[in-house]
This record gives structure tokens, sequence and C-alpha cells, in this order.
């Protein structure tokens, strides 16, 4: 039974898996477990639709589901009508830095820009447009005018400007509700060039006040220190430009944990912290942010997020969660930690990888139960004492088998199965 999974994404989830990496489509085919994480994600979700703000923080060790859980969450929202955006932090991608690293992580997200109609990135176009459009359409469905009209385009400024004006309380709304209208101007008037200049300026890519004050008349450009407070504005938009919120995923700020210096990881920790804080006391709106992270980079008293206090007093356990008799795990706090998948929920998405192989490549695998128990016990049986066995690393390894049992069906496949050896 293949559940409605075209080739085309059965070739996406085990090409991207059997390279350790997590496919962007076809996510809901391979869930399994998560059920309790999903579930209080989704309350978040819930609560930006209605105008709040959430932080949340994913911590597990690598290869433990961080990213997957992620994405499955973002691939979600993206169907609910938010606008989504993702970025893996790096060296040269960070909160804060002196060498421009926080423009960077800007101008990844402004790019990375995702709806259900421009799934791939690359929607900021796109959202605008339709946000133009919609105002356009209200001009001539209320008050039944239409385009050439000499009122028309007047009355379409008049929405625009409204729009634009509602944003000044914000900070630096002024000058970003500035650049919309210059966005508009350029359309109204068929001036590419002057929304050319308009977009360059959204992405963050003016590197002089001067440029942006000759270009567009503003007086502002997004720099490594405010690029935030164009996150927050750009959540405001979205939901005027029709949509529900925006959702952004941060992978691997493990990064921050890696800056040799103490001071450049302390600024950077404290700009989380500034982040952090704005979801909380309701300073964002329509916002949703998301950050993985590993147990050492978020815990390690010497470097990790915990070496700063203030975020360790807000991010730290309850002692009520401590592991005990009963471990109780508090699903509303702002740090979810991923366990790694247990054996029966490995033999689950085991079956469920089969499955999407044999669609991919039009047979029937030929696995059973007792096949499935004997892979996975060779290989819990291969981690070392102390360490877990991470859905990623068995997951390339049975790819690689169904690949060799595809590709050699003359063979019985106890001969390829049972060649595994500790």
């Amino acid at each position: 039974m293949d559940n409605g999974i075209s080739r085309t994404t059965a070739a996406t989830i085990l090409n991207s898996l059997k390279s350790g990496v997590v496919p962007r489509t076809g996510l809901e085919y391979i869930t399994v477990g998560r059920k309790s994480e999903i579930q209080a994600l989704l309350q978040d979700v819930s609560i930006i639709e209605q105008g709040g703000a959430a932080f949340r923080f994913i911590e597990g060790k690598y290869g433990s589901g961080k990213t997957f859980l992620m994405h499955a969450l973002r691939n979600h929202v993206m169907e609910k009508n938010f606008v989504v955006t993702d970025v893996e932090l790096s060296v040269d991608r960070r909160l804060i830095g002196n060498k421009g690293q926080g423009l960077s992580t800007y101008r990844e997200l402004i790019r990375n820009m995702a709806t259900h109609a421009c799934p791939d990135n690359g929607a900021l176009q796109l959202i605008l447009d339709k946000w133009i459009g919609a105002l356009e359409n209200e001009v001539v469905q209320f008050e039944g005018l239409v385009p050439g009209h000499e009122v028309f385009d007047v009355r379409v400024s008049q929405k625009i400007y409204k729009i634009t004006s509602s944003m000044e309380e914000r900070v630096n709304g002024f000058d970003f509700g500035k650049v919309l209208a210059s966005y508009y101007k350029g359309h109204r008037t068929g001036d590419m060039e002057l929304q050319k200049k308009a977009l360059r300026w959204l992405c963050g890519e003016y590197r002089t006040r001067t440029e942006a004050k000759t270009d567009l008349g503003v007086n502002l450009i997004i720099t490594d220190e405010n690029w935030y407070d164009f996150i927050k504005l750009f959540a405001d938009f979205v939901v005027k430009a029709g949509y529900a919120g925006l959702y952004v995923c941060m992978d691997e700020l493990a990064t921050l944990y890696e800056i040799p210096s103490r001071v450049g990881r302390e600024y950077n920790y404290n700009k989380l912290l500034s982040i952090y804080n704005d979801a909380l006391q309701g300073k964002a709106s329509h916002l949703g942010m998301i950050a993985s992270i590993t147990k050492e980079a978020m815990e390690d008293p010497a470097r990790g997020v915990f070496s700063f206090e203030p975020l360790k007093s807000r991010l730290s356990e309850s002692s009520f969660e401590q592991d005990g008799a009963v471990p109780m795990r508090d699903m509303a706090a702002p740090v979810i930690k991923l366990s790694v998948l247990n054996p029966g929920e490995m033999y689950v998405l085991l079956e469920k990888l089969a499955n999407i192989h044999g669609i991919l490549y039009g047979y029937t695998p030929k696995l059973e139960h007792d096949d499935y128990i004997y892979f996975l016990k060779q290989q819990y049986s291969r981690t070392s004492e102390g360490e877990e066995a991470t859905a990623r690393d068995m997951i390339k390894d049975y790819i690689t088998l169904l690949n060799l049992m595809q590709q050699h069906q003359e063979m019985p496949k106890e001969k390829i199965l049972y060649a595994m050896q500790v």
C-alpha cells in the first residue's frame, strides 16, 4: 500500500536519509514517536496565530532527530498559511559578530522565506505582490473601481499608506513602511528599478545609509545590531499581507558554543537572551522561533548557553523534572529534550522505509518481523557502552541494506542480511 506517496517523494526521502540529511518533503510519511513534543509545539502555533510569540529550544545529541522535528513543524505551519524561513548557523552566520555574521544570518532568513504557494524558498517578492494584489482586489470588489480608473490608484495608495503608517509604532517601523510604500510605487508606475531597490533594502543588502537615502529616501539600513527588529516587523507585515504569521527555524545553535572567544560567545548569548525575552514579554507578535542545540552546547558550564547566567536561569530544568521513580517532563518548558527513538519506534520506521523503497523501485520488499528484529539487534550491539544508537546512523545502514536486497533479488535475503557482522 503506497499511502499516496509519489515516486518523486519516495526518491527525495530515501536519497536525503541515505546522505544523512533531513528531506524537505514527505516527512509526514516517516514520522514516528514524538507525539508529546509535536503536541507541545502545535500549542505554540495556536498562540502565534492569535497574535502571540513563542521561542523553543530542541535539545538532543547529533542524529537524535532535532532537525527532523524542526522541518516537520516547518512543513506543518506552512500548510497552515504561515510564512516560514530557516537558517543553519555557522562560522559565517551567527546572531551577532564583528564581521557582519548577524546580518549574514538575516540575509539567509530572508532568502529562505517560503509559503505554501512557494515552498522552495525565495518567496519575499511573491508575498509583496500578493499583498498589493489583495488590496487592489478590495478596491475592485468593495468600491466598484477598476484598474485604469482615475481614482483606483489613489484608493489603493490610501490603503497602502494606512498599513505602512500602522507600523510606525514599532522600532524601525517608519523606515520599513516607507520602503514598502516605495515597492508599491514601483509596482504602480512600472518602475522595476525602484522595486529592485526596495527588495535590496528589505534583504539587508544596502551597505551605507547614504546609498539608501539616495535611492529610497530612508536614513536607516539593516545591520548586524538591528536585524532582529526587522524579523519582528516582517512578522507583523505578513499578517497584514494575509498570512497567519512568521515561523523561524534556526539549526545548529551549537555553533555559538564553538566560538573560541569568550567575549564573542557572550555577545551572542546576550543577543539570544534579547530575542528570547521578546517572545516571553510580548514585544513580538505573530512570531514563532525554534532552535536546535546539543546537550553539551546548552549545558556546558564553561562555554555553553548555561555559562551565561541570565539564560541559565530561564532555561534550566525545574527540580520537579528531575529523573526519579516517575520521570516527568514539562512540555511547556522552553527546552524540549529529545531522547533517541526507542526500539519499538525504530521498528515502525524500518517498516515505513521498506514500503517507500518498494514504491520507488516497483517491488515488494521481502523483509519480515524476524528480519527487522535481527537488524535492530545488530545495530544496537554496535553501540559503545554508555552511548545511544542514533536513528540517523541506523537509517543510513538500513537504506544500504534495502538497496542491496533490491539490486540482488536473485540472492536469498538471508545471505545479505546475515552478512552484517558486529
